[in-house]
């Protein structure tokens, strides 16, 4: 079977994609317009804008996706690395769409700071880490002082966050799959690809085991030698379903930084 569809249908995303490109490389970050949404919801915590938290998201989204296409146009089809640069498209577009989507201030707010509040965790395990290497005096104070500078904006952070729940990733990848597509059958591909992804993400082999053409079985040992090569077919699904998932997130993101009419 020819796979000049599927490359149709990826390569109709690249004027998109470029679009975005140019919106995240402004020397001048887009800001929300005052009395929109994101303008309210960034005053809930003004040393880190929720609105930057989701720009950041769709913006790294698009990077993956550039990723994945730049290889596909170079005529290199990786087997499993594309499914780990294609993860993390997927994680950054559903991350914008889980914060921006609900039409309820309060929820968006919880989330914005949900993930600002796992950004800090995450840097403060990387300041602890570094504390352990033998650092030169120089890069021990400054090590010292960034650390105390993270010590306090998670206090300011604690001090406005009316939920402590942690991110949970899989529960942010089904809400913003079920938010985009509302036929059934997609939402459980979306929800089979997240989890597939993460075998090639992890190393952990399995989902590239699914994607092999597997050989013969040797009757000795009761093995078979898998092949996987990389496949357009394979990478289409995910590539796709990104794509809409980022589409949706700056559609969101556009409204919620626009005044609304009087």
């Amino acid at each position: 079977m020819s796979e000049q569809p599927y490359l149709d249908a990826i390569q109709a995303t690249y004027a998109e994609l470029e679009h975005w490109q140019l919106r995240g490389r402004r020397p001048d970050p887009e800001r929300p317009e005052a009395g929109s949404d994101l303008a309210l919801d960034d005053l809930v915590f003004r040393p880190h804008p929720i609105s930057e938290v989701a720009r950041l998201s769709l913006v790294v989204s698009g990077e993956h996706m550039r990723l994945a296409r730049d290889a596909i146009e170079a005529g290199q089809l990786y087997p499993s690395a594309h499914f780990t640069t294609l993860r993390g498209a997927l994680v950054g577009a559903a991350q914008a769409v889980w914060i921006l989507a609900p039409g309820d201030s309060a929820t968006r707010r919880d989330r914005g700071l949900t993930v600002i509040a796992e950004m800090y965790t995450q840097l403060g395990k990387h300041y602890s880490e570094l504390s352990g290497f033998d650092l030169s005096p120089e890069k021990r104070s400054e090590l010292a002082g960034q650390s105390r500078w993270l010590a306090e904006r998670k206090e300011a952070l604690a001090a406005v966050r009316e939920k402590g729940a942690s991110l949970n990733q899989t529960a942010m990848i089904h809400w913003a799959l079920d938010y985009r597509f509302k036929d059934a059958e997609r939402r459980e591909d979306g929800r089979v690809l997240w989890r597939q992804m993460s075998g090639d993400a992890h190393v952990l082999g399995w989902g590239l085991f699914q994607r092999a053409l597997m050989g013969p079985e040797d009757r000795r040992s009761g093995l078979a030698v898998g092949q996987a090569g990389g496949s357009l077919q394979a990478i289409a699904q995910p590539f796709m379903a990104a794509f809409l998932l980022l589409k949706e997130g700056w559609s969101i993101f556009d409204g919620r930084c626009v005044q609304p009419a009087p």
